[in-house]
């Protein structure tokens, strides 16, 4: 018997899918229930803001790159954590330190692994 019953698809803006090889990409992610999604860099740059969306719960962004950066802008309200595997890479939350009004309920994870490379948490650029 055949299965006609149409299989679920998350909203592609509520998830991120990006590669990046010598190159840069910069998106804005505008989705109102960010699910999480998939960067890797190797030679490259990625900078996601997110300042503009917001999350309902968890949401996990699976990061792996090698010589390569990211830089993550989420709005204040938003906890970031990490599990991320670093070899002769960094990881910086820039934003932590000065954050009064972190919501429980709105949790950015970090997972993956980066190979001399460099991820950062950050308010905003500018």
């Amino acid at each position: 018997m055949i299965n006609t019953a149409a299989p679920f698809i998350a909203n592609p803006t509520d998830c991120i899918d990006s590669n990046t090889v010598f190159g840069e990409v910069k998106k804005i992610v505008i989705s109102k229930d960010f699910k999480g999604g998939k960067i890797n860099n190797v030679f490259g740059k990625t900078e996601l803001d997110f300042t503009r969306a917001d999350i309902q719960g968890v949401a996990v962004l699976d990061i792996s790159e090698t010589f390569g950066e990211t830089i993550i802008i989420v709005p204040e309200d938003w906890r970031v954590e990490t599990d991320q595997t670093l070899i002769m890479a960094t990881y910086e939350n820039n934003r932590q330190a000065g954050a009064q009004n972190i919501n429980s309920n709105k949790v950015l994870i970090i997972t993956g692994c980066s190979i001399f490379a460099s991820i950062k948490v950050v308010r905003r650029l500018y």
